[in-house]
């Protein structure tokens, strides 16, 4: 990996490559048509799309001498928990910005997995909000000498969006080692976009025929084509000033399709078909609504309607470990602590 090579902040925190497993016949289509990534599996402590992005921020606020890690999301957030639970094995202590969203019983486990992680929880009205607390934070940390690392939501940057381009390139060597047959189409969920917009170059660079097929999942900037495109440049081109002998590659916009239908009423939404599409999973992958739910009914629509010889790759980027969790929730903010009261 270029990764190992080149000087590019990374350690390792996951077990990699992630498997590839035949999905189609599980779900009533033919055999071999449909094909999973199970990045669930990267980590026996938490996996998901975001351990890949953290192999690299941890590393580089290690390097850094930074103490301390500020992050935000909302009360439910899949990367503030990857970001808890790695981070304070690396030794870092951990503070979430955390907007409000529906309670449901997955955001109370994911609340508790906070507490267990020993992450600080500071609960913020709104974006505005949680961006002005990090501010807050970062100048007080660094007043008390943890010199604070700040992650952006979803913990995509220039940076982290490596992960998905080497993520591209373990795809590559699957299909060369008969793993896996090449994808016609790759389906992912498309939420702060470092994961749609890594694999869309790494494929690229890699020379892979297959379409990436983003899912969008939030109804917010900057889930939108010019952004994914821009990202997938900037991580195509970045990594060209590490290694010259990188495929120099131009990112079209018509190089991938971004799907809008599935959202539903918005974030963290239940839809039907994403409530269906995880129960027709269950015996083989764990999934959830907010994400890989929608993104397997897209995944299942577009299989139904294509032909056998079709191949098709769903990115599992939830987590399936089985992860510590704490019920002192006295130890968060009374107003969150007044919304879990309501749900009892």
């Amino acid at each position: 990996d270029v990764y190992k090579r080149q000087h590019i902040p990374w350690a390792s925190v996951s077990h990699l490559p992630s498997p590839v497993e035949e999905l189609g016949s599980v779900l009533g289509l033919s055999e071999g048509m449909l094909w999973v990534k199970r990045d669930d599996l990267i980590s026996p402590f938490y996996g998901g799309n975001k351990v890949r992005k953290l192999e690299h921020l941890l590393e580089d606020a290690r390097k850094g001498g930074h103490k301390s890690l500020i992050t935000i999301g909302v009360l439910g957030s899949n990367h503030c928990l990857s970001t808890a639970i790695h981070g304070r094995k690396k030794g870092f202590n951990v503070h979430l910005c955390l907007t409000d969203q529906q309670i449901t019983g997955t955001v109370r486990q994911t609340l508790a997995g906070f507490l267990a992680a020993g992450a600080k929880v500071h609960h913020c009205t709104d974006n505005r909000n949680a961006y002005n607390t990090m501010r807050s934070l970062f100048r007080e940390l660094k007043k008390k000498g943890e010199n604070p690392y700040i992650i952006f939501s979803g913990g995509t940057s220039g940076l982290s969006d490596f992960g998905h381009v080497n993520a591209a390139f373990e795809i590559a060597r699957q299909v060369k080692t008969g793993e896996i047959p090449e994808p016609d189409k790759l389906f992912v969920a498309v939420g702060t976009c470092g994961t749609v917009a890594g694999l869309i170059a790494g494929l690229k660079i890699a020379r892979l025929s297959t379409r990436v097929v983003g899912v969008r999942v939030v109804n917010s900037f900057p889930a939108y084509p010019f952004i994914i495109r821009y990202f997938a440049q900037r991580a195509a081109n970045s990594l060209r000033k590490y290694d010259r002998s990188i495929t120099r590659v131009k990112i079209r916009k018509t190089d991938f399709d971004l799907l809008t239908g599935y959202l539903g009423s918005g974030y963290g939404a239940v839809t039907p078909e994403a409530a269906e599409a995880v129960k027709l999973a269950a015996d083989r992958v764990s999934l959830e609504t907010t994400y890989t739910g929608k993104t397997l009914a897209a995944c299942l629509d577009y299989c139904r309607k294509a032909g056998d010889n079709e191949k098709v790759l769903f990115w599992n980027t939830y987590n399936s470990a089985v992860f510590e969790q704490s019920t002192e929730f006295s130890k968060l903010p009374e107003e969150i602590q007044q919304k879990l009261s309501k749900q009892n």
